[in-house]
């Protein structure tokens, strides 16, 4: 971890203890950044810790983000350590197993809509107001992570698909009502991705084949289609040059390999 490029910029990271979260706060990392991460698995973020506290630039917490006073503190706590916050990335998140609508009990939807879409949106809220108050730079830059489901109807489940829909909605808004404060909001669109911990909260043993085998992620090859976290990470060190980000401002970018082909 040589690079000073980001030097002095504060990134927090939600759900970083592993997968796809902590490849973006390991990229973040290389480029000098100051980096707060948070999880909910003590275990992982203990792990987390102990590899990179020694940089003496990185803040591992726990934390749930659907808990808003768990999301303001983890903010303040974040700010206190780095005397700023410059980009969220918004990555916490949990995948359904594929129900539609009929099959799909009120407790998975629950589960589901609190930590993609009211968690984000929490998340959002407590950046957004520290962003506010910073001096030059002024404002900041918030990543959402969304999914090819956030613009296509059946390529998941009926709830992650409206939680990620939501989450675009989220960015758009954001971006519109802020952009003129030096506040920018992005979304990514992933694709599918085989190396994350995306679906644990929810256990695929209630996994629905059936609906699967209908579903248009039935094509998936994890080969050919699968994206790649690393190349996720360098998208999010791109996007934390203020100029793109402007450039980017309410912007949704598929970022998944072609899949399903557009």
């Amino acid at each position: 971890m040589t690079s000073q490029s980001l030097k002095g910029t504060t990134v927090l990271v939600t759900g970083a203890a592993g997968g796809l979260g902590k490849a973006i706060a390991t990229a973040y990392l290389s480029e000098g950044a100051n980096v707060a991460i948070c999880d909910i698995n003590e275990t992982r973020l203990n792990a987390t810790r102990e590899e990179f506290e020694s940089t003496g630039r990185f803040l591992a917490l726990k934390s749930d983000v659907t808990d808003e006073a768990a999301v303001q503190s983890l903010v303040e706590e974040t700010v206190a350590k780095f005397g700023r916050l410059d980009i969220l990335v918004n990555n916490a998140g949990m995948m359904d197993a594929f129900d539609p609508v009929g099959d799909l009990s009120k407790q998975t939807w629950d589960r589901v809509i609190g930590l993609n879409l009211t968690g984000s949106f929490l998340c959002m809220k407590y950046a957004v107001a520290q962003m506010q108050k910073q001096q030059e730079p002024r404002g900041g830059t918030i990543l959402q992570i969304g999914s090819n489901a956030s613009y296509m109807g059946f390529c998941a489940g009926a709830v992650y698909t409206v939680s990620k829909h939501g989450v675009a909605a989220l960015v758009k808004h954001t971006a519109g009502h802020y952009g003129d404060e030096g506040i920018y909001a992005v979304g990514l669109m992933l694709g599918a991705m085989v190396d994350t911990n995306i679906s644990e909260a929810l256990g695929m043993h209630g996994f629905n084949q059936a609906a699967y085998a209908k579903n248009a992620s039935a094509s998936f090859r994890p080969e050919a289609d699968a994206v790649q976290l690393r190349d996720v990470a360098k998208y999010c060190v791109f996007l934390a040059d203020r100029s793109i980000a402007a450039t980017a401002n309410g912007s949704c970018v598929p970022f998944n390999k072609n899949w399903p082909k557009a």
